[in-house]
């Protein structure tokens, strides 16, 4: 397995290290599951760390295939591609690009270069959502780690007031 989730009620965080069609596969099931509980699309975070290889022809072609199940999950889908300079930025473009070209319902999709940047994009209780996830996966080492420890437990966290 080469992603770590964590999840928060309304949100879902992903570690990515070089996923496995397998691993796109526990994605969708990861994002359905956390919808069906909380009854609603989820916040979707994505961390790559910068020195993550691209995903293989293979890996990309089945997500491709996969992301119109995968938004239907979605309130807002957050990506970061950690990395600095014009590789990283072109690489960012890129990903906006795939995703927009293959959802046919497009929800808010946002590429960052840092984490920090989520909640910024998000408003009231949504950014609480995102503020609560962040915090869980700082706290599980998954901002610092250059990819997925593996053997993390999967963690689901109810906010409080929720």
């Amino acid at each position: 397995m080469a992603v770590d989730f964590v999840s928060v009620r309304g949100a879902v965080f992903a570690l990515w290290g070089v996923p496995t069609k397998q691993d796109v596969d526990l994605l969708v099931g990861a994002l359905q599951t956390e919808a069906r509980a909380c009854g609603h699309p989820v916040i979707y975070v994505s961390r790559v760390p910068a020195k993550q290889p691209a995903p293989s022809a293979e890996v990309r072609k089945h997500l491709a295939q996969r992301v119109p199940t995968i938004v239907e999950s979605l309130s807002s889908c957050h990506i970061v591609l950690e990395g600095d300079g014009f590789a990283a930025a072109l690489k960012r473009g890129v990903l906006t690009g795939f995703f927009q070209l293959n959802s046919r319902r497009e929800p808010p999709f946002f590429v960052y270069s840092v984490v920090s940047g989520v909640p910024r994009a998000l408003e009231g209780a949504l950014a609480s959502v995102a503020h609560q996830l962040l915090h869980l996966a700082k706290t599980r080492g998954l901002l610092d780690a250059d990819g997925p420890f593996m053997t993390l437990p999967n963690a689901t966290v109810t906010p409080a007031g929720a």
